[in-house]
C-alpha cells in the first residue's frame, strides 16, 4: 500500500541538496519584491507586538508599550508621523464640518467605551487606509469602534461578504 508520509519523507532526502537550493533561490527572489517585504515586515511587527501579550495582564503590557516608547521617542514621532500622513492623505476634501464631527464622534465613543469597560477600544477603517487590494477614505461611513483586540486581529484586512 502507498504510504504518501514515507514517500515524501524519502524524496526530502534524496533530493536535500536540490530542494534546498531550490529555496535559497526562491527567498532571495522574493525579497527582492518590494510588497513581499511588506508582508513580511508587517507579519514581524504584529508578532513583536503581540509577544509576551494576554488577556490577562494589561498592566503588564502597558509598562512594556510605556518602556519601549521611552526608549524610541524618534520612532513613536515617525510612526504617530506617519499614520497622520496616510489619514490625511485618505480624507477627501469634499466632507464637510459634519462629517469631520462624526469623525471625533467615533473616537470620542472608542475614548468613553474604553472607561466603561476597562479594556480598550478603537476606531476602525472597515476598509483599510493601506490596504492590499483595496484602500478606503478616512470616512465617517468606513468608520466603526471595536475592541482594540479585534481590530489586532483584523490588522490591514478587507473580507467581502
Amino acid at each position: 500500500m502507498f504510504n504518501k508520509q514515507e514517500y515524501q519523507k524519502e524524496y526530502f532526502q534524496k533530493n536535500r541538496e536540490r530542494l534546498s537550493a531550490y529555496r535559497t533561490a526562491w527567498s532571495k527572489e522574493k525579497s527582492k519584491d518590494p510588497e513581499y517585504r511588506a508582508r513580511k515586515n508587517e507579519l514581524q511587527k504584529i508578532r513583536r507586538a503581540t509577544k509576551g501579550t494576554s488577556l490577562e495582564s494589561p498592566e503588564k503590557v502597558r509598562a512594556r508599550v510605556k518602556a519601549w516608547k521611552e526608549a524610541n521617542p524618534a520612532k513613536v514621532i515617525a510612526n504617530t508621523t506617519k499614520r497622520k500622513k496616510h489619514i490625511r492623505l485618505r480624507t477627501p476634501n469634499w466632507l464637510t464640518p459634519i462629517d469631520f464631527e462624526r469623525i471625533q464622534t467615533q473616537y470620542q465613543l472608542a475614548v468613553l467605551l474604553t472607561k466603561i469597560t476597562d479594556s480598550p477600544w478603537e476606531v476602525d477603517h472597515d476598509i483599510p487606509l493601506l490596504g492590499k487590494n483595496v484602500s478606503g477614505l478616512h470616512v465617517p461611513s468606513n468608520l466603526r469602534v471595536i475592541p482594540k483586540q479585534d481590530n489586532l486581529a483584523k490588522s490591514n484586512r478587507f473580507e467581502v461578504i
